[in-house]
């Protein structure tokens, strides 16, 4: 239940920054958005949360997960056949993905990774 719980905050904090980025500076639909979100959420968990932040500290795990997140959201235009997100909207929705993904990681620290009290 901690791992749903900490999942779906990611997601809403995810789908929240790539809606105010990516909608104001692309033409993308707000399910576009939605999906990238996903994508971001599920390989940003498990590869940066779950392996990375658990091995490191909270200032790697984010590197990590915000140039994930930047290689995901560039890496659609190529997925779906488009031209719609620049780099550097990509890196704008990075840098703010990876700020938020500061605090979360101290969320996840205290609330997933109980073996740590």
């Amino acid at each position: 239940m901690r791992h749903i719980t900490a999942l779906l905050i990611k997601f809403a904090m995810i789908a929240i920054a790539l809606e105010v980025v990516l909608g104001m500076l692309t033409t993308l639909y707000f399910t576009d958005i939605l999906y990238i979100a996903a994508s971001v959420t599920i390989l940003a968990y498990i590869i940066g949360d779950l392996f990375i932040l658990r091995a490191t500290n909270n200032t790697v795990a984010t590197i990590a997960d915000a140039g994930l997140a930047l290689l995901i959201i560039y890496a659609f235009n190529y997925i779906w056949n488009i031209d719609r997100i620049d780099f550097s909207d990509a890196s704008i929705s990075a840098v703010v993905i990876g700020f938020g993904e500061c605090f979360f990681h101290k969320y996840v620290a205290n609330n997933v990774f109980l073996e740590r009290h």
